[in-house]
C-alpha cells in the first residue's frame, strides 16, 4: 500500500431511518416524501420519519471535511452523515453566508446594542451607543469597538481545542435541560464529549499551534479596521469559544475552522443570560470574523424551509445548497420557488434523469454554474417521483450495475442505500466510468480479521464490491481511492 498522509478513515456507509426526528418530532401528515419509501407504497401509507446516509470516521482532515461538508454532510463528533432531502419528513439544506448576504434587520440592532451596553461602563454606554452609527447606518463593527474599550473583568472569549471541562459539561447539562427539557439523567459527560469534544480530525489539527491561538484569542485586540488581516496564522480544525461574562462562563460556541470558511456545529448558553441573546449574537460576531480574518464563508448547518425552529438562520441571509447540480442558490432565488410545505426543490432542464455529479465538494455559485442556467426551472418532482422516468432509469441502472460489477445483493435493510438519492453519483453514471471503477485502488481493513486488503476494485468480491461502491456514490472515485474502509 502506498503511504497516504492523514488518509480518510471510515466505516461502510449506513442508512438510517428514524421516526422520532429532532425538528418536526415525526408529526408531520403530509406526505412531504416525493418518492414513495418502498415500491408497494402509496403516499397514503407514508410515514414521518428522519432518513439520512451516514458513516463513522476514525480519521479525516478539515480539507476532507471541508470537501464534504459541501456535499451536504454534518458531523456529530466523529459520525458523518447527509440527509435523504426525498424520503424523510424534514428537507435539510445545508446553508451559507457571508458578510456581503448578510442584510441587518431591526433584531440584530436590538441584539448588538444591548451587549454593548452590557459590556460597557456605565460612563461610556452612550457614546458607545452613538458609536453603532456613522453616516446615520447602523455599523457592525461597533460591536468589536465596544469589545476593544472591555475590561477583561467584564467580558472577554476564549478560544481553545475542543477538550472536555467540568465547567463547560455543566453549562451544557443546565443549557439542555431548560432550553431542550432533555432529562437530566440522560444528559452524561460521556455523551457530552461524544457530541461536542470528541473529533475524527489528525492530533496537529485538533491541538492546533501556538501562533494560530495568539491569532484567534487577540484577533479582537488587535482589530484595526484599516488593515487587512494575515492568513499566514490561520487555524484549522476544532475549536471552543468559551464566553466569560464577569468571570463566568456563559456560553460555548462549537466551531470547526476549515479551508473555505467557518462551520457552526452548535452553540450553547446560559439560560440566565437569554436576555442577552447570545445565540444571534454569535451569528453576528462569527460572519464578522470570517471578513475580519479573511475565513471565507460561515457555515449555519441545515436550514428547513418550514420549521420554526431554523427561522433565525434565515435572517442571516445566504445560499442554500441545491445537492442535485452542486450549486449554491441565494435565498431570494429559493424564496421564489418554496412552496411553504417543505417539499424538496431542486433545479434543472432535463427529467429524463438524475442530474450527473460532477464536482463532488467544490460547488459552484449560481452565477457560475454551468449546470444550471436561468431561467430556473424546479424539477424535484419530475425527477423523484415514485414512478417517473428518471426513478425507473434508477432501477433499471442499478440492475445493469449489480450485473456489470458483479455485486452482491445487501439483505440488511441499513446497508441498503436507494437507487436514486439527491447529491449522490446516480447508477446511470457510475457504468459510464465503469473503466475508471475497475481498476481504482481500494483498501479494505477487515477488522474481524485485523487483515488489510489492498487491491483494484475488479479483483474483490461482490460483497466487499457493494461496500465500495456505496463509498465511490457518496465520495467519488478520488476519494475513496486514497481512503481505507473498515468493514
Amino acid at each position: 500500500m502506498s503511504v497516504i498522509r492523514n488518509p480518510l478513515v471510515i466505516t461502510r456507509p449506513i442508512y438510517s431511518s428514524q421516526e422520532k426526528c429532532g425538528y418536526c418530532d415525526g408529526k408531520k401528515k403530509d406526505p412531504f416524501a416525493l418518492e414513495s419509501q418502498n415500491d408497494k407504497d402509496t403516499e397514503e401509507d407514508w410515514i414521518a420519519q428522519s432518513t439520512s446516509i451516514g458513516v463513522s470516521v476514525e480519521l479525516m482532515t478539515a480539507e476532507h471535511y471541508d470537501s464534504f461538508i459541501n456535499q451536504g454532510f454534518r458531523r456529530s463528533g466523529t459520525y458523518l452523515y447527509k440527509p435523504d432531502p426525498i424520503r424523510g419528513c424534514c428537507r435539510l439544506y445545508t446553508i451559507r453566508t457571508n458578510y456581503q448576504h448578510l442584510n441587518i434587520i431591526k433584531k440584530h440592532r436590538q441584539v448588538i446594542n444591548r451587549f454593548i451596553r452590557a459590556i460597557s461602563p456605565e460612563e461610556i454606554v452612550s457614546e458607545q451607543s452613538s458609536s453603532t452609527k456613522k453616516n446615520g447606518a447602523f455599523r457592525l463593527e461597533s460591536l468589536l469597538e465596544a469589545e476593544q474599550n472591555c475590561d477583561k473583568s467584564i467580558f472577554y472569549t476564549r478560544y481553545e481545542p475542543s477538550h472536555f471541562s467540568k465547567e463547560k459539561f455543566e453549562l451544557y447539562k443546565k443549557y439542555q435541560i431548560a432550553v431542550h427539557n432533555d432529562d437530566p439523567d440522560e444528559i452524561t459527560k460521556e455523551s457530552f464529549k461524544r457530541f461536542l469534544c470528541d473529533s475524527p480530525f489528525p492530533e496537529p489539527e485538533i491541538e492546533g499551534t501556538k501562533p494560530q491561538w495568539d491569532k484567534l484569542n487577540n484577533w479582537v485586540k488587535n482589530w484595526n479596521p484599516n488593515e487587512s488581516s494575515s492568513t499566514s496564522t490561520k487555524r484549522i480544525g476544532p475549536t471552543h469559544e468559551c464566553y466569560y461574562y464577569k468571570q463566568k462562563l456563559i456560553a460555548i460556541s462549537v466551531l470547526d475552522f476549515l479551508p473555505s470558511g467557518l462551520s457552526s456545529i452548535y452553540f450553547i448558553w446560559d439560560p440566565d443570560y437569554a436576555h442577552l441573546s447570545l445565540g444571534t449574537l454569535s451569528g453576528l460576531r462569527e460572519i464578522l470574523m470570517c471578513k475580519e480574518l479573511n475565513l471565507g464563508y460561515y457555515y449555519l448547518g441545515f436550514y428547513i424551509e418550514d420549521c420554526e425552529k431554523m427561522v433565525y438562520k434565515r435572517r442571516f441571509g445566504g445560499e442554500i445548497l441545491d445537492l442535485a447540480n452542486e450549486t449554491y442558490i441565494p435565498f431570494e432565488t429559493f424564496d421564489k420557488f418554496a412552496s411553504g410545505n417543505g417539499r424538496y426543490i431542486c433545479f434543472g432542464k432535463d427529467t429524463e434523469r438524475e442530474p450527473e455529479i460532477l464536482k463532488l465538494g467544490h460547488p459552484s455559485n449560481l452565477n457560475e454554474s454551468s449546470q444550471l442556467k436561468l431561467p430556473l426551472q424546479n424539477i424535484a418532482s419530475d425527477i423523484y417521483k415514485f414512478g417517473s422516468t428518471s426513478y425507473k432509469l434508477a432501477n433499471e441502472s442499478l440492475e445493469q450495475a449489480q450485473k456489470r460489477f458483479k455485486l452482491k445483493k445487501q439483505k440488511q435493510e441499513h446497508f441498503i442505500i436507494p437507487p436514486m438519492v439527491p447529491g449522490l453519483i446516480p447508477y446511470w453514471q457510475l457504468l459510464s466510468l465503469s473503466n475508471e471503477i475497475d481498476h481504482m485502488n481500494v483498501n479494505i481493513f477487515q477488522m474481524m480479521y485485523s487483515n488489510m486488503i489492498e487491491d483494484e476494485f475488479k479483483e474483490l468480491d461482490g460483497d466487499k464490491k457493494s461496500i465500495i461502491l456505496d463509498c465511490v456514490r457518496l465520495f467519488g472515485i478520488e476519494q475513496v481511492s486514497k481512503a481505507i474502509i473498515l468493514v
